[in-house]
C-alpha cells in the first residue's frame, strides 16, 4: 500500500526536517514503523499527542525524532520532535 504526500507535507518536510529525495522512503517507514502514541514511554509528549489527535482526527506517529501526522494513508504535515524529549521517547 502506498503513503499520499500532500504538498503541504512536501512543503514542511523540507523546511523543517530535510530536503532530500528520500522523502517518500522516510514517510513510509514513519507510516508502518514509527511508534503509535500509545507506545511513547514519556507521558507530557503522550498526553500532548493524544489531545491532538482527538482534536483534529489524525494519527501522530513518531520515527526518527519526528512526529508525523497522518489521515488515513495520506501524511498531512511533520514536526520535530523537541529537543528534551529526545532519547525519552
Amino acid at each position: 500500500m502506498s503513503v499520499e504526500i500532500t504538498e503541504h507535507f512536501d512543503k514542511r518536510f523540507t523546511q523543517r526536517i530535510a530536503k532530500s529525495k528520500r522523502m517518500s522512503q522516510f514517510v513510509s517507514r514513519a507510516l508502518y514503523f514509527g511508534k503509535s502514541v500509545n507506545e511513547i514511554k514519556n507521558s507530557e509528549l503522550r498526553k500532548e499527542l493524544l489531545s491532538r489527535q482527538e482534536e483534529y482526527g489524525a494519527t501522530a506517529k513518531v520515527y526518527n525524532n519526528s512526529v508525523y501526522w497522518f489521515d488515513k494513508n495520506t501524511a498531512i504535515t511533520v514536526y520535530p520532535v523537541p529537543q528534551k524529549y529526545h532519547g525519552r521517547i
